[in-house]
């Protein structure tokens, strides 16, 4: 067997075995290459820094890696793990992380992060055993939802453009790798902004992306909120877009938000642990 990165792979290399990874999984799901492609964009996913296992030349096992640098620091995001059936048990993945640690020191990678349903204690303890910790808990929803008051003295429009400075300082968490702002501007183009205005003023913003039903992100202005402003955002997008609606990772210690999207009628469908490795601390790979 050889490991080495996947720059240069295919995409529909990858995808055989992506799907073949994850057709047993706890929720199995397949993807095309196309959908495939799309993931590796969103995920700002960088093949020569993701890694791969090759046996006889043909791919079994992979670690997708996204790239971003967050707060002065060069962060990759595990976009995917993932080992075929008949190749499990033989400690890939940590082999795969023994690998490309070393190179992504080199390159001046300063931390790792991930996401595990927590169900998953195999993957959880291999994660853990790979110098892994957990950083927070997560929380996913789904749901066919209902708007019952709306605010009517609301100016709801397009946003041509992202306020970051202004629309971080609405936050209360940080959001995860997928809604996180600079994966968010890379996918401008196919998602539905819509900012919420009084007087002019921004107050509120939801973030939608229409190909997979997903919120990217919803968040009202601290000095507005319990006013009816999400709700209305919601019943916007539901006009347009229908009433089944997604949002993943959400942290777990958000109890409002958690609160308000039960009230709405979104269900819970998985837990996940966010993980993380600190390349510059922890030297046990």
């Amino acid at each position: 067997m050889e490991i080495k990165t996947l720059e240069g792979i295919s995409t529909k290399e990858i995808v055989t075995v992506f799907n073949d990874s994850f057709a047993d999984y706890f929720i199995p799901f397949k993807l095309t290459a196309a959908q495939l492609a799309s993931k590796i964009l969103a995920d700002k996913t960088d093949l020569s820094l993701s890694v791969g296992v090759f046996d006889e030349g043909k791919l079994i096992a992979f670690i997708l890696h996204g790239f971003d640098t967050i707060n002065d620091q060069n962060v990759l995001y595990n976009g995917g793990t993932g080992v075929i059936p008949t190749k499990r048990g033989f400690g890939l993945t940590k082999q795969m992380y023994r690998f490309i640690v070393p190179i992504l020191k080199e390159k001046g990678i300063h931390r790792l992060i991930l996401e595990v349903i927590t169900q998953n204690i195999q993957a959880i303890t291999s994660y853990e055993k790979s110098g892994f910790k957990t950083k927070r808990k997560l929380v996913c929803y789904k749901g066919d939802i209902e708007i019952t008051n709306t605010k009517t003295d609301l100016e709801i429009k397009e946003l041509q453009h992202y306020n970051w400075e202004l629309m971080e300082s609405f936050w209360d968490i940080q959001p995860t790798w997928q809604n996180s702002k600079n994966v968010v501007n890379e996918l401008k183009d196919t998602t539905i902004s819509l900012g919420a205005y009084i007087e002019e003023q921004l107050v509120a913003y939801v973030i939608y992306n229409p190909s997979n039903q997903r919120i990217q992100q919803i968040v009202v202005s601290k000095d507005f909120r319990r006013q009816q402003i999400a709700s209305t955002l919601f019943a916007v997008l539901m006009s347009r877009f229908g009433h089944t609606f997604s949002i993943i990772n959400v942290d777990k210690n958000a109890e409002s938000i958690h609160a308000f999207l039960v009230h709405l009628g979104f269900k819970f469908t998985l837990e996940q642990l966010e993980m993380e490795f600190q390349l510059n601390t922890n030297d046990n790979l």
